[in-house]
Formats: C-alpha cells, structure tokens, sequence
C-alpha cells in the first residue's frame, strides 16, 4: 500500500445534474461514468443526497430555495462524516484522503458555502458556459453592469417573486450595454423572450449567485479561450475582485453514444430516408432542451417556421423534451402524414447532428447544445430565450458566421428594436414579420450561404475539438487547474 494519499476534490454541481442528486438521476451518473476510460472513471464516486431519511422537496418554481436549502443540509451532514471518516476502501492501491478543495456549480449559489465554518475548504467556482455570459450576469460594472435589473428589481421593498414580472418591465430600458467581446446592444435584449417564470427564479437566485461570485477567487470555465478571446482575457478583472479564470473547453462529447432505444431507431429512419430521397443537408433539426420551449404566445410564430421549411423542400425533426410543449395535435399529424417530419419526445441529438442529412439546428442556444452542434459542423439557427443564450447567438452566429439568430420572434421589452452594427432593427414581432425572416434565412442557407456557414461551423469545431486534445488550449488549462489545487 502506497503511503501516500490520493487528493480528494468534492465536485458539488447543479441539482438536477449533480453529484448530490435525486436516487432517479443517479443512474444516469453511472451509466455516463461507465461509457468513460476506467483509468479516470474508477476514482469518482456519486454520492446521493441524504438529510437523515427526509424526503427531499418536490421542485418546482415557487420552492425552489427550498431545494437549494435541502441541499446545503443534506451537505453539511455528508461533509461533517467524510471529514471525520479514518478508513477508506483503497483506490490503486493506494488510500484516500480527506477532502482538499470543493469545486461547485455557479447556479448553486454556494450550497458548499453555507458549511464552510466545518470544512474550511477553498471552493472553485465551475461555470459550464463561456466567460461573457459570467460577466453579463455579474460583472462590468463600469461599462454596463447586466445584471442590473435583476438586482435593482430585488432591493425594492414591494419586490416578491409573484411580481418579478411586472417589476423587470418597468425597470428594463433601452440603453445601451458594452460587454467586452461581443457588439453593443439594449440592456433588453439580454432576455429575448419575456417569460414572468424564468425572470421570478432569476430574481430569486440572484442574491445567491452573487455571493458566491464575492467567495470564490478562481473559477473553472468550460469555454475554449480561442473562440472568445477578448471576454477570455476580460474575466479575471471583470469583477470587484481579482479572479484566476481556468478555460478547460466545453464539456461536449466528441463521439457520438450509440442508439439504444426505439426512438432513436424512429427516427433514424426518417432521417436515412430523407438523406435517400432528398439527399445530404435535407432536414432541419429543431430542439429547445428539456426547460425551454417557446410559450403559447409564441407557438403561431414556430409552426410558422415549420411550416415554411417544409415549403423549400425540407423535412424537419422537432423534438418535445419539455413537457410544456404543446402543439396542435392535428397540425402535427398533417405533417407526418405527408412524411414531413417526425415529433419525438426525445432524441439522441449527437446521433442527430452527427447524421448527413442535417442542414441546420434550429435550437435555444444552450452552450451544450451549441458545441455539440459545432463539433458535427452544423450551424445553427438561434432562438434565444434568457441566460447564455442570447451571448451564444451573438457570438457564433454574429462575430463566427456560423448561423442565423431570429430577431422576429422575440417578446416583452425586447420586442422594440435590436442593436446591430450601429442601427437600429425593428421587431414587429408578427407571424408575417417572423415569416418573412424565416424566408430569407431558407433562401441564404439553400445557396452558397449555407456552405460557407457550414464549413465556418465545421472550423470552429475543429478548434473547440482540439483544444481538447493533449497540449491544446483547454487540456494546458486543467493542468494549470490541477497544479492550483495540488494535484500534479
């Protein structure tokens, strides 16, 4: 037996994706770690929340502190053991030691922090996006400060979280913010799409994000420095404190997993028969993520969108991963009739993208979703809702040409107008308006246009890829992680 002790980091992510997670989400955990090389896979364990036989809270918007309160609870009590644990199943053969760092999701807003008087730990932040986004949210003051509203919104004495929507339209305005590394723009169009819900949990987490940016002095970001350059080398002062950031890449699978279920071979199937009867670059592939979809306001403008793909001879798969997307069921039954287009509740979407007769991804603009996209050379057509997502659109489809970002379809404030290249755009927001832009977007992408996207996002995704690889980018920036933590 070794005598030396392995390090021993406590990864503390998000909720629904975590470490500390629900018995449910577990298996998921495990089966991912699995399909991982057994040289890495082997020294992680999952730990399930456990508050002395509680039942964790049912989530749902208007508890959702309460979530993040079991959480902090059922931490403190699995820290409290761990730090007092003297025996350990040794790991290649060699013991385990106590923990030496925390690491924690920046969405948690320091469930780690509220035990540091047990454990004494220094705790890294992890930020799964790009750097932007992290200062649009919290920093830069000086020159735009986005995360205005929101605090300004909840130091109002009436401030509730049933009327966060109400308080973000009358304190958002048109002025313009300067965010380093991307165009000027109105400090609405930060949040393309007005939804009351998504604006209330903001509002409501905000205070916590915010501590835990003011406790924390490094910050893990899993971003290609490459892509963004200047936001890159902004984020270390962009806060009221100096901050070493780590630019590790985008926690994107660069192979694609296999089928494993009957949707997949669904819809498998419509797509080898689109790529047999209409050829490569056929079909549009439309996914929003599992918390995003656009609201019943809005679905008119997507099934105008559908509807106008199919009229240029393409074919689209629309997958409903949320359970707030409805659609008109005889709408969608018309279309799968005349072979159109499928509609399953899920979809393996590297598998997707990874197949030839994708064209583009008409997608939220996640981060995920983004560079699993531009690592398949897919560009994409970006409907923005609120947190990454609008700076993702700017980024890859304004400053990279790597797709299109639909203005029409927006809602709330930034319904008005759009900041773009010194002028201002009109939002009419109508199903003509958003039509018509669908229409231009088709015929670029059908002529030369679309190939020069198509080669744009396959170069930026062998850029993301290799910054992954030995001695890229992001594989120097986790060595450099690793040395601040101790390990290497």
């Amino acid at each position: 037996m070794t005598s030396e002790p392995l390090k021993h980091v406590v990864f503390v992510p998000g909720p629904s994706w975590a470490l500390f997670v629900y018995g449910k989400e577990v298996p998921r955990a495990i089966n991912y770690l699995e399909a991982q090389p057994s040289t890495c896979s082997h020294r992680v364990k999952v730990v399930e929340t456990t508050l002395g036989g509680e039942e964790p809270p049912v989530i749902s918007l208007t508890n959702i502190l309460d979530l993040y309160l079991y959480l902090e609870k059922s931490f403190e009590l699995w820290i409290t053991q761990e730090l007092q644990r003297s025996v350990d199943i040794p790991i290649d053969n060699q013991f385990v030691g106590q923990p030496s760092w925390i690491i924690e999701d920046q969405q948690n807003g320091g469930v780690s922090l509220a035990s540091k008087h047990i454990h004494n730990l220094s705790v890294v932040s992890w930020w799964s996006t790009t750097a932007v986004s992290l200062i649009v949210r919290h920093g830069n003051k000086e020159n735009g400060h986005g995360g205005r509203v929101l605090e300004a919104i909840t130091q109002k004495q009436d401030y509730s979280f049933d009327k966060t929507g109400e308080m973000y339209l009358q304190e958002v305005t048109d002025r313009l913010v300067d965010m380093p590394g991307i165009p000027i723009h109105h400090e609405w169009e930060a949040i393309p799409q007005y939804i009351p819900s998504i604006l209330s949990v903001c509002a409501l987490l905000n205070g916590r994000w915010t501590n835990m940016i003011k406790n924390v002095d490094m910050v893990i970001c899993c971003a290609t420095v490459e892509i963004a350059p200047i936001s890159a080398a902004a984020l270390s002062g962009a806060f009221d404190k100096p901050m070493t950031p780590f630019f590790i890449g985008p926690s994107v699978d660069l192979k694609t997993a296999p089928n494993r279920t009957d949707s997949d071979s669904t819809i498998m199937q419509f797509l080898d028969k689109a790529y047999t009867e209409k050829g490569p670059h056929s079909v549009i592939y439309v996914a929003f993520g599992t918390f995003f979809f656009p609201p019943p306001g809005s679905i008119t403008h997507l099934t105008t969108i559908l509807d106008e793909i199919t009229r240029f001879g393409l074919r689209f798969v629309l997958a409903l991963s949320n359970r707030s997307a409805i659609l008109d069921e005889s709408w969608m039954n018309a279309h799968v009739q005349a072979g159109n287009a499928i509609f399953p509740s899920w979809a393996n979407q590297t598998a997707v993208l990874d197949h030839p007769s994708i064209h583009y991804f008409l997608s939220h603009g996640g981060w995920n979703s983004s560079t699993e996209a531009l690592v398949r050379g897919v560009p994409i057509i970006f409907w923005p809702f609120a947190s990454d997502q609008p700076t993702n659109a700017v980024q890859i489809a304004t400053l990279h040409d790597c797709g299109f970002e639909l203005l029409q379809v927006r809602t709330g404030p930034a319904r008005s107008k759009a900041y773009q290249n010194g002028r201002e755009i009109e939002i009419v927001g109508t199903d003509d308006a958003v039509g018509k832009e669908i229409i231009e977007i088709l015929q670029l992408i059908k002529g030369p246009m679309g190939e020069h996207q198509r080669r744009n996002a396959r170069l930026l995704g062998r850029v993301i890829a290799d910054s992954l690889e030995r001695g890229g980018s992001g594989d120097l920036n986790l060595e450099k992680l690793g040395r601040a933590l101790g390990l290497v």
